[in-house]
């Protein structure tokens, strides 16, 4: 494993850590179980693992999640610094419906995506398959980027 890749894993796996608080704070009774739900959903849900999920999931998670996390970079320090908590609480929804969109896009519904989320917190083969998902979408981003900026550098292209 290369250095490059072992820095992008482990960028990967703290990122990973930060996602379900990111989402989290999704107020919508669309996005997130009720707190009677919560409380009980260890006690009736199914067991989660690497296995639980297919690659699409885990795909679509990794897709979702990089976006997720780029609203928060982008609305968290608004809303934090926002002092008129009507304003704050409207900045607050704003990047949650954007973030349930996000999620939504990438194919997962918000309930998935927690889901994975939470099973990636203990299970460290579903952080290694999510990670590799986020690498090979970063090479598929990379990849498209090299070509664009070929094709403007060379206009026979």
């Amino acid at each position: 494993m290369t250095l490059k890749t072992q820095l992008f894993a482990a960028g990967a796996a703290l990122a990973l850590m930060a996602a379900p608080a990111a989402f989290a704070q999704d107020a919508g009774a669309d996005a997130t179980m009720s707190n009677d739900a919560a409380a009980s959903a260890p006690a009736t849900a199914p067991a989660t693992g690497a296995a639980s999920f297919t690659d699409t999931q885990v795909e679509g998670f990794a897709e979702a999640m990089t976006d997720v996390q780029s609203l928060n970079e982008e609305y968290g320090p608004k809303v934090t610094a926002e002092t008129d908590a009507t304003a704050q609480a409207t900045l607050q929804q704003e990047m949650n419906t954007k973030m349930t969109a996000a999620v939504e896009e990438s194919g997962l519904t918000a309930e998935e995506y927690n889901q994975i989320a939470a099973a990636a917190q203990t299970d460290a083969e579903l952080r290694a398959r999510i990670g590799q998902a986020m690498q090979a979408d970063a090479g598929t981003s990379a990849d498209a980027s090299a070509e664009v900026e070929a094709t403007e550098s060379d206009p026979e292209m």
